[in-house]
């Protein structure tokens, strides 16, 4: 007859196999403009035989459980465009249904369509865009009402985009915004807020306190709106916008990354010293969204206008200096080497270094 320090035994060893099977978290790829090529006015694409843009990225991207992007423009065939000439330039961006298909090739599971040019073909360029990410499989947020929802191992995830324009998420509506991912919270697992603000260019790498006001437009107090995403149960906030690189931020022990940047983008858009470095972020987080570790990969537009690895790190270390810069520190503790993540595997960022 078996004692009953047997079957305590056995129950240990029972709970013990459960929590080691138990996945460490979700993994995440956070980067920031997209833009694949436009071919209206003088912008330009590449031929459909040469869409490589994501060579040295996509070992990232398809390893990561969740990857998610900003896709700065719609994807269609629309004619009416809704912006006007400034100054002998048209900034609308016509990304043709054949560059698409680079996008799943490459990983992405969430694009966020919350910027200022997801309408520069109004309506019907828009709900084109979504209907060609439908076919592909990845998901998007950003349109008012447009909400994605991804189940990750076992997690149910939402991503919600925000951005100033109208017809999206408001991100000049706090008591909207708060009100929004209250209810995301308690409808999902793990929820993930993403937002297109700021002002633009390599004057404004540093990040203000109060509302950035750029071109006579409120671009956001994006301090203020992050903390104010957490602290109404955001787990992981990012944004981009301002076309280059900011700092990042640990706040309640989640992360907040204040502008990922240039990422992808063809003709059309400036990458010029630090607005062509393109950095990645790479997270884990777990179960409850709280933050594991993070990584942030470099990449640079400099000499292709896609992501190309750049072994000067020059992103990260960008980071690092605003980051201690702008918000007094940066999380070493938490950085780990990304390089060989794969889906599922509980080492996810085990140092391969």
């Amino acid at each position: 007859m078996r004692s009953i320090a047997f079957y305590i035994l056995i129950g240990f060893f029972a709970l013990l196999a459960q929590n080691s099977s138990r996945p460490a978290g979700i993994t995440f790829a956070l980067v920031g403009d997209i833009m694949l090529g436009s071919d209206y006015g003088d912008n330009h694409c590449p031929a459909k035989d040469d869409v490589n843009y994501f060579e040295d990225a996509k070992q990232f991207l398809s390893a990561a459980d969740v990857a998610i992007g900003n896709l700065e423009g719609p994807i269609t065939t629309a004619q009416n465009c809704t912006k006007h000439a400034a100054n002998g330039r048209v900034y609308a961006f016509r990304m043709p249904p054949y560059l698409a298909v680079a996008l799943a090739d490459a990983g992405f599971d969430v694009l966020n369509t919350a910027n200022n040019h997801s309408n520069d073909f109004g309506r019907s360029g828009r709900m084109e865009t979504e209907k060609i990410l439908d076919s592909l499989k990845i998901a998007h947020t950003g349109r008012f009402g447009d909400i994605a929802v991804l189940n990750v191992r076992g997690s149910k995830v939402a991503v919600i985009g925000f951005t100033i324009n109208p017809g999206n998420f408001p991100l000049l509506d706090d008591d909207l915004a708060t009100s929004l991912v209250r209810t995301l919270d308690k409808l999902y697992d793990i929820v993930v807020v993403t937002f297109h603000g700021g002002a633009e260019g390599a004057e404004h790498l540093h990040l203000p306190n109060g509302p950035e006001i750029f071109l006579g437009e409120n671009r956001g107090d994006l301090r203020k709106f992050s903390h104010e995403m957490i602290d109404a149960g955001a787990d992981l906030v990012f944004g981009h916008g301002p076309h280059i690189p900011r700092a990042v931020e640990v706040y309640h022990n989640k992360l907040i990354a204040y502008s990922l940047g240039n990422f992808c983008t063809w003709y059309g858009i400036n990458v010029r010293g630090v607005c062509g470095l393109a950095p990645m972020l790479k997270v884990q987080i777990d179960d409850h969204g709280d933050l594991l570790a993070m990584d942030i990969i470099s990449f640079e537009q400099q000499s292709h206008h896609y992501p190309k690895l750049d072994p000067e790190e020059r992103a990260k270390e960008l980071i690092i200096e605003l980051s201690e810069s702008d918000i007094g520190k940066f999380p070493f503790d938490l950085m780990r080497y990304a390089s060989g993540i794969k889906k599922g595997v509980n080492d996810e960022f085990s140092q391969t270094h």
